[in-house]
C-alpha cells in the first residue's frame, strides 16, 4: 500500500467559512460539506450531559469524530481527549492542536494511520 505524504506547508486557517471554503476548493479538497449548526451541538451535548450525568459516561469523556472538518464540534462537545478522522488537508491544519488525528478516509476498505509526529 501506498501512503500519501501528509505534509503541507503550515498555512494559518481562514478566519471565515467563506474563506475555508474557497481554500478547500483551491486545494481540490472540497469533497463534501456538511456545516453542524448551533442547534445540532446543544441537542448532542445535552445528550452527553444526561449521560454523564446517569453516570453512563466519565465527566470528560473522549470523543471521534469521523469527518471532523476543522474540529469545532471536538472543541465544543468535549474538554476530554479529541480524536478525528478526516481526509481534507485544509481542515486538518485548522484544527486545534488538542486534537489528534487517527487518520483520513483514503479508500473505502483501509484508513490511512497518522503519528503524532506527523502533526499537519
Amino acid at each position: 500500500m501506498m501512503q500519501q505524504n501528509l505534509s503541507l506547508s503550515h498555512q494559518a486557517a481562514p478566519k471565515s467559512t467563506a474563506a475555508m471554503v474557497a481554500r478547500l476548493k483551491q486545494t481540490d479538497s472540497d469533497f463534501e460539506w456538511y456545516p453542524t449548526t448551533t442547534e445540532i451541538l446543544n441537542i448532542i451535548k445535552n445528550d452527553i450531559d444526561h449521560l454523564i450525568d446517569e453516570r453512563y459516561l466519565e465527566s470528560q469523556p473522549s470523543i471521534l469524530d469521523c469527518g471532523a472538518g476543522d474540529g469545532r464540534s471536538l472543541m465544543y462537545l468535549t474538554a476530554g481527549k479529541k480524536y478525528a478522522i478526516e481526509k481534507a488537508k485544509p481542515l486538518i491544519s485548522a484544527m486545534d492542536r488538542e486534537i489528534f488525528v487517527i487518520g483520513c478516509a483514503r479508500k473505502a476498505n483501509y484508513l490511512q494511520m497518522r503519528s503524532s509526529n506527523d502533526r499537519i
